[in-house]
């Protein structure tokens, strides 16, 4: 993705953020992170480092009983130590979910999301339109 591009999607999101009309009718400005760091062993790289992970930002259009409507912006990163091109990316994306959520401990989410992956090593760029089904879920066995 051009710095141009980048510019532009960053400036419609922020615009759609502050300067909608329905902007009574927004019901969160929901952001995440996740993130992961971990030393890899196998016999062929024996000592690569991975961080990967991302951070979003979202708005929640509607929400009915469990469930929420969402638009987002994402940083994606993933680098290691060994500079294997397929782990050196770093990439905004654009997406649209259906989040469903209990106070129980499950979470599932479905939606779609346009990414741009730029290739650190290579210098290439790969962009591609992702559907996506994704769930979380936690319990305690004491309770």
């Amino acid at each position: 993705m051009t710095r141009r591009m980048m510019c532009t999607a960053t400036t419609a999101a922020l615009a759609v953020l502050l300067f909608s009309s329905s902007a009574g009718a927004i019901v969160g400005f929901r952001g995440a992170t996740w993130g992961d760091l971990r030393q890899e062993f196998p016999k062929e790289f024996p000592d690569n480092l991975v961080l990967q992970g991302w951070v979003k930002q979202g708005i929640d259009w509607v929400e009915w009983r469990h469930a929420t409507l969402n638009t987002y912006v994402a940083l994606r990163y993933r680098f290691d130590t060994e500079g294997h091109d397929w782990n050196n990316t770093i990439g905004p994306a654009l997406g649209l979910s259906l989040d469903l959520y209990t106070a129980k401990g499950l979470s599932a989410m479905a939606g779609v999301e346009y990414i741009w992956d730029r290739y650190l090593e290579s210098d290439r760029n790969d962009n591609k339109l992702a559907v996506y089904l994704g769930w979380y879920g936690w319990w305690d066995l004491k309770r």
